[in-house]
């Protein structure tokens, strides 16, 4: 129960490229933010519901859903394998055998999250989304679905029984597919949870458009990451299935909106496809659907080419005043 945060170990399998298996080191160290915490009991408090309400067949929801703690830090140093994008949350650690037996922790790190918005997500939400939504684009609804992508990672698949009958787990049949489907499972379905809370009543009606266009704009912003790395690829998998099923609108301007009659149904059938591929173990079906959406198409191309424009920055990288003080 310290104010001091620490996590240290071997986590992230984002470097192997063979399979998707061996785990690389990293730290964060941070102080506990109490305020911002508190107000998080709500996610772990109704993992559960979200878990039996998922967007796919019955039979492979999961009856022991363990809420994870929830703690909002601010960051203070982080070493390691942290050289891909700057993680703005994390839930680990992501060994099956571990979180069967001792659950998980999930971190956010809400300077890192602030730091973001403010030099990233505003400026291309200030180019790329049309001026009727630019002023639904704020920080609430961009950390709270942070919040939420990190708790959606807890729900759905993860160990599984293949059609032989035989145990496994998702991450050992996908492999190398694993990360990019798993981050954008956490993305999608953490969006048709922020909506199924709301329809509870649980959180505040306001977010409900703004939380829509906010992730329109962070779809552009992860994307930059490239389609190499997981969520990049992850999140042009996401834009291009909305695009298609008409969610997000190109307009003769070259900038984007969101259709608020379609986005709802969009985001539950691309939930339901990604659930049902990781329950299922199906490493064929997860290959053809990465590879018929997460590329690069023109309407994306043209949302990056307006920010090469503007050199807007593909990502922050963090001072460690504090540290580096102390290490002096």
């Amino acid at each position: 129960d310290s104010k001091l945060d620490v996590t240290i170990g071997p986590y992230e399998t984002y470097e192997d490229a063979l399979f998707g298996y061996k785990a690389t080191f990293e730290a964060f160290i941070g102080v506990r933010d109490d305020k911002a915490t508190a107000q998080l009991k709500l996610f772990g408090d109704n993992l559960r519901i979200l878990e039996q309400n998922l967007p796919m067949d019955s039979m492979y929801k999961s009856e022991d859903v363990i809420a994870a703690p929830i703690r909002v830090i601010q960051l203070l140093y982080n070493a390691g394998d942290v050289k891909g994008p700057q993680t703005v949350a994390f839930n680990l650690p992501n060994d099956e055998r571990i979180v069967n037996d001792r659950g998980t922790s999930m971190v956010m790190l809400k300077n890192v999250s602030e730091a973001k918005f403010k030099h990233i997500l505003q400026p291309i939400s200030d180019v790329c989304i049309t001026k009727e939504q630019q002023e639904l684009v704020d920080f609430e609804s961009f950390f709270t679905h942070t919040i939420c992508h990190e708790c959606c990672h807890g729900i759905g698949p993860h160990t599984i029984t293949l059609p032989n009958g035989q145990k496994s787990t998702v991450r050992l049949e996908l492999q190398e597919l694993h990360s990019a489907l798993e981050e954008a499972k956490a993305d999608i379905v953490g969006l048709w949870a922020l909506r199924f809370l709301i329809c509870q009543d649980l959180l505040s009606k306001s977010l409900l458009k703004s939380m829509y266009i906010s992730f329109l704009a962070g779809c552009f912003r992860s994307v930059r990451f490239g389609l190499q790395e997981a969520h990049g690829k992850g999140q042009a998998l996401q834009f291009n299935w909305l695009y298609d099923k008409g969610a997000f609108i190109l307009h003769p301007d070259e900038t984007f909106s969101v259709d608020f009659s379609r986005v709802e149904g969009a985001v539950e059938s691309l939930s339901r496809e990604i659930l049902t591929i990781q329950a299922k173990g199906d490493k064929e079906a997860a290959y053809l659907l990465l590879q018929k959406y997460g590329k690069m198409t023109q309407p994306l191309k043209i949302a990056l080419q307006k920010l090469e424009k503007i050199q807007v920055p593909v990502d922050i990288v963090p001072i460690f005043p504090f540290a580096n003080k102390i290490l002096e």
